[in-house]
């Protein structure tokens, strides 16, 4: 019975693994195809606006995807639904393989720009709907890390021997793989509890976590708490239920809370620059170093953020999120520092300095990789409250997504005017006051359940465990706050 449970949980990691290794896959490809479009392949004429629009619409074409599923998880359920916004990513690839012109490549970054948003958001609702919140750290950051690192790498190492097209095709195969394994799956237990299927959510619950006090009490937990979302509101369809639950919660103290954190954890994740590296990291090597030799800078750099990854892995087994965040972040965004004066104050490119201003990059990828965004991401997996998951995850991913679009439409501009140095200072300054701002309002959460860290933004406590295996008791617990938001 053990294995057969840790079986269906290694199923889930493996599949939500896929995803982000496609997703990862799309931005390495991206890179080289947007690379070698700006020099020596003029297959498609593109302008450098043309260029950087093609970059960086698939960041606010994410807000689509955000919407998408907000509707898509609501009807047909977490597993379901990635395969079916996963489907367009296929066809997307055979766009880019087959694409003649400049209308081709900027109509396959809208619809994967879609596609990749919902997967994106999927990811991390699903990690914090399947797996124990013992192991829930590691496991978003073995998927999400790793897999987005994976994906990236062998993307940006493909498009260095392979023509952009040929990439595109190979795409092909983590995409078919991340669409299938979902559909061996059982439902998420919180999804069927928010749809007030308890009986099922029960049921699906016990084949994903083996019986135990910790784990009886987090399903007490998850079907009381809904218990009380169900009898608040029956009625509406699901738009205008949503919305009107969405609209009551931004009216409560607690969510607002919540909300402001988000933002903040979504400006950090852009002003740390992985979206920024894995879209531009190849015209920015030739850039900073001056020469088109760059396999290895290219191998360095992205085997680091890989590494970091495989660290982080260990570093959130073992430490609180906070003193991970609070430890890694000021001493990567120092890393960041020294790298913008470097290439301020050493102009010239000889052997030396070109191997010191990448090691730089690289030493700065491992540390954001291996603390700051581990942190980031499992957070984004755990905030979003249960009964207005969904909008909550559509207002704010389309927020974030807004943001990583002017970030890289920007970026392209901002490297001829304020040149490299310019652009990371900039970015650091940000990282210092969102850092701040973290350090007094952000909560510890490893080893919570979501319904205590919803808990902790009601009422500054994570609730009394022993009176939440009484269902009444809980029940008055929280109804305070949430009948507020849901009638």
């Amino acid at each position: 019975m053990k294995r057969a449970q840790a079986l269906r949980q290694v199923l889930v990691v493996t599949g939500l693994a896929f995803c982000s290794l496609s997703d990862g896959f799309i931005f390495g490809q991206m890179s080289g195809m947007v690379d070698a479009l700006s020099g020596k392949d003029k297959s498609i004429p593109l302008s450098k606006d043309e260029i950087s629009w093609i970059a960086s619409t698939i960041n606010i074409t994410c807000c689509f995807g955000f919407g998408l599923i907000t509707i898509l998880t609501e009807m047909f359920g977490r597993r379901k639904t990635i395969t079916i916004i996963t489907t367009p990513v296929l066809i997307c690839w055979l766009m880019v393989y087959f694409a003649q012109d400049k209308y081709t490549l900027l109509a396959s970054r809208v619809i994967v720009g879609a596609s990749f948003g919902g997967v994106l958001i999927l990811t991390y609702v699903n990690i914090a709907e399947y797996v124990a919140p013992s192991i829930r750290s590691l496991c978003l950051n073995l998927m999400s890390a790793c897999g987005s690192a994976t994906g990236t790498l062998l993307g940006h190492v493909l498009s260095l021997f392979l023509h952009w097209r040929h990439v595109a095709l190979i795409g092909i195969i983590p995409t078919a793989i991340s669409a299938i394994l979902p559909l061996f799956w059982v439902e998420s237990p919180s999804w069927l509890a928010t749809k007030g299927r308890f009986k099922e959510c029960e049921t699906s619950f016990k084949k994903l976590r083996i019986s135990n006090e910790v784990a009886d009490l987090e399903l007490k937990m998850l079907i009381n708490s809904q218990r009380v979302d169900n009898n608040a509101t029956k009625n509406g369809n699901v738009f205008s239920s949503l919305l009107a639950k969405y609209v009551r919660a931004c009216k409560q103290k607690y969510y607002r809370r919540i909300a402001v954190l988000l933002l903040v954890i979504c400006i950090y994740r852009v002003a740390a620059g992985r979206i920024l590296f894995n879209t531009l990291i190849i015209t920015m090597l030739r850039d900073i170093t001056g020469t088109s030799d760059i396999l290895l800078f290219t191998l360095l750099v992205d085997g680091c953020i890989l590494v970091g990854a495989g660290i982080s892995c260990v570093f959130v087994s073992k430490l609180q999120m906070r003193t991970l965040l609070f430890t890694s972040g000021p001493v990567a965004n120092f890393v960041q520092i020294t790298l913008a004066l470097c290439l301020y104050l050493w102009e010239d490119n000889s052997f030396y300095v070109r191997w010191i201003k990448v090691s730089l990059i690289a030493l700065y990828s491992i540390l954001i990789s291996a603390g700051p965004y581990a942190v980031l991401e499992t957070l984004l997996s755990e905030l979003h409250p249960l009964d207005i998951k969904a909008s909550s995850t559509f207002v704010l991913g389309a927020l974030a997504g807004v943001l990583q679009f002017l970030s890289i439409q920007l970026a392209t501009h901002l490297f001829s005017v304020i040149g490299y140095h310019g652009v990371f200072i900039f970015n650091a300054c940000i990282v210092f006051i969102c850092l701040l701002y973290l350090y007094f309002y952000l909560p510890e959460t490893k080893g919570r359940t979501l319904q205590e860290i919803q808990f902790y933004f009601i009422d500054n406590s994570y609730g009394d465990k022993s009176k939440m295996m009484n269902s009444e008791q809980q029940n008055d617990l929280l109804s305070k706050e949430m009948i507020k938001v849901v009638t």
